[in-house]
């Protein structure tokens, strides 16, 4: 079985350089340094202090919450056999090459699975070790549990897939859901009382894979089906960064805008840069989806805001304001591609110039908001007055910072 082995190996290969340059489009070298690698810092110095002294808002988190995190981690992932279209014209005509191939992805994803499955449970060690006193074994049942429910869901859900169409295969996807969910809340409870028969459950689960696993690989008919999923799993991080980018019907326009109905300048002074800056302006705060976003955004972070502790808070917040900057950034530049703008004869300084007048206005709102509920987050009176008041020479100082270079 040499030649699938390195037919195998050779579409991991693929699928990995595949999903590297689809996150280099996203993640350039400049967002790495100012504030992917910053936070990769961050989150490694607090996973440690976890360790060192818990916070004391750890004893608020119920492990019913940790179960549910991880129940739904359960749900989400497939299992791939790597085939792909082509193989309909000569694989699939030697038989044991193209089962050891299905084969070789099955392992692959259950090795994959297992690895991901693991880094979660690290994620959420400190809480599980120092507030709810789980030793070794109690660790690893977890991890375990979770892992094998994972890898029969993802079996289970395949074979369904495969034998139920339309409303049917819905209802029965909500029916497991809503009884796998108790079960397994069940289990992580007896877990966490160190119960003994947790272990048979868990041999049962080994059982049960060893059975699913075996009725998948013989399944018939299977090909097309195999295929539309592995192109939906080769395009998990494409399907991301597109989310937004989906075709609807358009709406009639309005015939006057609903902000700045008068064409009423935002940057007093002559020159083009002026202009251009209040063109930047408006069609950000006229465009429905980059408020959205923004508030969705803006939202998100205040959350987050409640549950962090002091110093931490800060750190987010200033990280908040560099990513809404170099996005505020982007969508200028974007908009400074318009087709019309090509009519005039504009010099890159002047569009440079407008581009650092325009993006702190743009970062304020969302950034206000933010701050706003970090200084309520305190608890104080003060908290809100001084945060917002914060929030002005922080959107210009990390704006000054980003549309430093064009």
């Amino acid at each position: 079985m040499t030649n699938s082995f390195q037919i195998f190996a050779r579409r991991v290969r693929s699928d990995w350089l595949y999903q590297y340059k689809a996150l280099r489009t996203a993640v350039d070298w400049i967002i790495a340094i100012y504030f992917v690698i910053p936070l990769l810092i961050v989150a490694g110095y607090q996973y440690y202090s976890w360790w060192m002294s818990p916070p004391s808002w750890f004893s608020m988190i119920p492990l019913f919450t940790v179960g549910t995190v991880c129940y739904l981690f359960t749900w989400l992932g497939t299992i791939r056999y790597y085939v792909e279209e082509g193989d309909q014209l000569f694989l699939r005509q030697n038989e044991g090459w193209f089962q050891h191939l299905m084969l070789l992805g099955y392992r692959y994803s259950l090795v994959l699975q297992g690895v991901t499955t693991l880094l979660l449970m690290l994620l959420f060690l400190p809480l599980l070790v120092k507030t709810y006193a789980f030793g070794v074994s109690q660790a690893v049942s977890l991890w375990l549990l979770t892992y094998l429910l994972k890898i029969n869901l993802g079996l289970l859900r395949q074979l369904l897939a495969l034998r139920f169409r339309g409303v049917v295969l819905w209802l029965l996807r909500i029916a497991a859901f809503a009884a796998l969910f108790f079960l397994y809340q069940t289990l992580v409870a007896a877990i966490s009382h160190n119960t003994s028969y947790i272990w048979a459950v868990l041999l049962a689960l080994l059982a049960l894979i060893v059975y699913l696993g075996r009725v998948r690989l013989r399944e018939k008919g299977t090909f097309f089906a195999d295929i539309a999923r592995e192109r939906d799993a080769r395009m998990r991080i494409v399907s991301l960064m597109l989310i937004r980018v989906v075709e609807r019907n358009r709406r009639p326009k309005r015939k006057r805008p609903l902000l700045f109905k008068s064409s009423q300048r935002l940057f007093k002074g002559k020159g083009a840069s002026n202009g251009i800056a209040d063109l930047l302006a408006k069609s950000f705060f006229r465009n429905g989806t980059q408020w959205k976003q923004s508030l969705q955004f803006a939202a998100l972070i205040s959350g987050v805001m409640f549950i962090l502790p002091g110093f931490l808070k800060i750190t987010v917040w200033i990280l908040a304001a560099c990513l809404l900057s170099f996005w505020r950034k982007s969508f200028c530049k974007d908009e400074l591609t318009a087709p019309f703008l090509s009519l005039f004869s504009i010099e890159d300084t002047e569009k440079h110039r407008a581009l650092q007048l325009a993006t702190p206005i743009l970062v304020l709102p969302a950034l206000i908001l933010i701050s706003l509920f970090l200084g309520i987050s305190m608890f104080t009176w003060w908290g809100p007055i001084i945060m917002i008041g914060a929030a002005i020479p922080l959107a210009y100082g990390t704006s000054s910072v980003f549309t430093s270079w064009y």
